[in-house]
């Protein structure tokens, strides 16, 4: 049992899960074995972000040509040092901050408390595929369509950058310490375009209002933009869907919106 080794570890080491770092550890060799199974990693150098004591990098090297894991943690980057095979190369890092453009493959269980960060991340990334845990809501989210209650601007950049799909469900029984909630396993699909960083700042202005109209959300978002209401306000004369509330846009319709030049010509 992968629980009973991971308390073993954590007496042999002095280890305790750190809250503030989001730190459960998956625990179920089912899950960690369909998650390589889906990675496609046969042969590949896998890029593997928050490995933690390292029983899905165990997992994944005993396949991959070469996995490279990014730990965090500086007690667990140690450990993994010591304890993985030399096809594992071990960085003590956080990957935030961690200057990487390209994988292979991407894998990871994702510490919830960076999940959007670590995905708008990897979306500047060139990469195969990834396959990352999340937790189901956020995993919700980021498949939600147009109209739905879920849909935001996590839905809305995921999508223009990946084609994002829920593979399976994964119980919080699964890890250990036991979190809140349930977490979904996830492949990522780049579509190979990045969304420029204007874009990007205009989805998320209007996202933040996404439940009114577009004239309504972004005269609400005049400071963000830098621009008068009384000015927003005749600028949306000239913008398509202004009537339209955000949440009830399309990916399409939204990068229409956002490539107006009378709007970007303002910013």
């Amino acid at each position: 049992m992968l629980r009973d080794e991971l308390l073993a570890i954590f007496e042999r080491y002095d280890i305790h899960p750190r809250k503030r770092m989001s730190q459960s550890f998956l625990v179920d060799e089912r899950v960690i074995e369909k998650e390589v199974d889906y990675a496609e990693v046969d042969g590949k150098e896998v890029l593997e972000i928050g490995p933690g004591v390292g029983f899905l990098t165990r997992a994944l090297a005993e396949r991959a040509g070469k996995v490279v894991a990014v730990e965090k943690d500086g007690r667990l980057a140690r450990l993994l040092q010591d304890s993985m095979p030399e096809s594992v190369e071990v960085i003590e890092a956080d990957f935030l901050k961690y200057n990487v453009k390209k994988a292979e493959v991407i894998v990871s269980n994702v510490p919830y408390s960076i999940s959007s960060p670590l995905l708008f991340k990897i979306a500047e990334m060139d990469f195969e595929r990834a396959v990352l845990c999340f937790q189901e809501e956020f995993a919700r989210r980021m498949v939600a369509k147009s109209g739905s209650s879920e849909y935001s601007r996590l839905s809305v950049m995921s999508q223009l950058s990946f084609e994002p799909r829920i593979l399976q469900k994964v119980s919080r029984g699964c890890f250990f310490p036991v979190p809140r909630v349930d977490s979904a396993l996830v492949l990522l699909k780049p579509k190979g375009k990045k969304v420029d960083e204007l874009s990007g700042r205009l989805i998320n202005f209007i996202f933040q209002h996404r439940n009114r109209t577009v004239r309504s959300a972004l005269v609400s978002s005049s400071r963000n933009l830098g621009i008068e209401k009384r000015e927003l306000m005749q600028l949306a004369e000239q913008l398509p869907f202004r009537e339209r509330r955000v949440i009830s846009l399309t990916l399409e319709e939204i990068m229409e919106l956002v490539g107006k030049k009378e709007l970007r010509g303002k910013l």
